[in-house]
């Protein structure tokens, strides 16, 4: 069975209208990480909540609270009625999505404002246009033509649309603990998520291609301090006659990655799942590119010994060093030995890697090193298991089919360097798979001056959804 004709051009017929209303959204200045904008952030869930209530939906707007009790931002919670679903659905969808957006700044790079949703060249400017705004209203727009016309959902939906998403869903994990029961975790089938990219393409004819994103790494985050002396000391005095802090942390972190570029923690690649034939062969029919993929960011191809960039990227782990600080930093020079040196040091592990494990071995490894006296302050700033699902799961089956119908291509399957904590929750806490299609581009800008969605994306998303919803009732 297919999505009836009439839902598509319903669709086609309903655009402009639909550019409209994700318009009046992205109009809503909601930053979740600034606490100037708190009422926005309301105003933007008060918004969806009502655009649901008017297709019929049992609608809760609730006020969650993390594990340290600090009240958080909106979580609309948004059910199928019985009366908009046929009588013999019987599977349930669970969409995951944000409504907050990040800030706009720098403001005066941007060639419209970025709350004012302009459309040039066939694309609709503004913050969060693409990251998730858009992508959200893809999703919720596909429901909106199911009632417009009159069609009977093939099977029920619950929507789950957070407001702190770009500050790091805090409240989220503990949301699912509390309200597990009223997502109606034992009823749902698959978790779908719109939030991620499309894949660049230059076969296809538009030059890009529909991609379903099957598994994401995980992410293990340190932020970590070498205290020494009791205060910076003058280097003429001092230096040579005790441990500097930030010579020891430098010649510490100096020895994590060898001259093969990997990481040399002991047993830190034990757990490491080998790369599928099938999969290495998929991956060489999309076409990549990595000296493009690099030359874009004024660099090149650069990673483990033996591994290409999309290995590196998908399946293999890694380790950064975000930042280093400590000791004098201003202009000039201020000859100090500094009382203490920091870094940032984060692992990015794909499937089967084990995030506790990681941290683990990463601080027993710090332990390890003589650092003249020196002390370590080593703090955990957050674990995120991997996911994957297997790309012959139903689920992925099904969505190929929807993209196939409405794309008139198969899609990309493709995996993503990096880590959605909330997809992990959604597979731990209410065990269900997820499916991420996205339908941004990384030229989206997201996150940057001048954010923008392509028009014929989102309505290429707004019919995939639509399409969609069926192929996992068929399922």
């Amino acid at each position: 069975m297919t999505t009836p004709n009439p839902l598509l051009d319903h669709l086609d017929s309903d655009h402009n209208h639909a550019v409209q209303r994700l318009s009046q959204l992205l109009k809503i200045p909601s930053v979740s990480t600034d606490p100037a904008f708190e009422s926005h952030v309301h105003d933007a869930a008060r918004w969806i909540a009502t655009f649901c209530e008017e297709m019929g939906m049992n609608v809760d707007v609730m006020q969650p609270k993390g594990a340290d009790g600090k009240q958080g931002h909106p979580v609309i919670i948004a059910k199928t009625m019985p009366k908009m679903v046929a009588d013999d659905a019987k599977n349930r969808v669970l969409f995951y999505g944000h409504y907050d957006v990040q800030p706009p700044d720098p403001v005066d790079l941007w060639t419209s404002p970025p709350f004012e949703p302009t459309v040039r060249d066939g694309k609709l400017f503004a913050r969060g246009a693409s990251d998730d705004k858009g992508q959200v209203m893809c999703f919720l727009e596909a429901l909106r033509a199911y009632h417009d016309t009159d069609t009977k959902l093939p099977c029920h939906v619950t929507l789950l649309i957070e407001g702190e998403e770009e500050c790091g869903s805090v409240s989220l994990p503990a949301f699912l603990k509390q309200h597990a029961a009223m997502l109606d975790a034992d009823d749902q089938t698959v978790c779908v998520v719109s939030d991620t990219s499309m894949w660049d393409s230059p076969d296809s004819p538009t030059g890009y291609t529909p991609a379903i994103t099957y598994a994401l790494r995980g992410l293990v985050y340190f932020d970590i301090k070498l205290h020494g002396p009791s205060r910076d000391l003058h280097s003429g005095v001092y230096g040579g006659t005790l441990a500097n802090p930030a010579t020891q942390l430098v010649r510490v972190l100096g020895k994590l990655i060898n001259d093969d570029n990997q990481v040399t923690i002991p047993g830190f690649y034990d757990d490491v799942l080998p790369l599928t034939n099938e999969e290495r062969d998929a991956w060489q029919q999309l076409g990549f590119n990595e000296h493009e993929f690099t030359g874009d960011v004024g660099s090149q191809p650069f990673g483990e010994k033996d591994f290409s960039t999309l290995e590196r990227r998908w399946v293999r782990p890694s380790c950064d060093v975000n930042g280093l600080y400590g000791g004098y930093m201003g202009e000039g020079a201020k000859t100090v030995i500094p009382t203490f040196a920091g870094a940032k040091v984060s692992f990015r592990i794909p499937a089967n890697m084990d995030p506790k494990k990681v941290a683990q071995q990463f601080t027993d490894w710090l332990h390890q090193h003589d650092t003249g006296g020196c002390r370590w302050e080593i703090t955990n700033h957050g674990e995120a298991d991997p996911v994957a699902t297997p790309t012959d799961s139903p689920w992925v089956i099904a969505a190929s089919k929807a993209i196939e119908q409405t794309a008139g291509q198969p899609p990309a399957l493709v995996r993503e360097g990096a880590t959605i904590p909330v997809i992990a929750d959604f597979k731990n806490q209410l065990g269900i798979d997820t499916l991420l299609i996205g339908f941004g581009l990384n030229a989206d800008n997201i996150h940057s001056p001048d954010e923008h969605l392509g028009l014929d994306r989102f309505l290429l998303g707004c019919k995939t959804h639509a399409a969609l919803l069926q192929q996992i009732a068929d399922a």
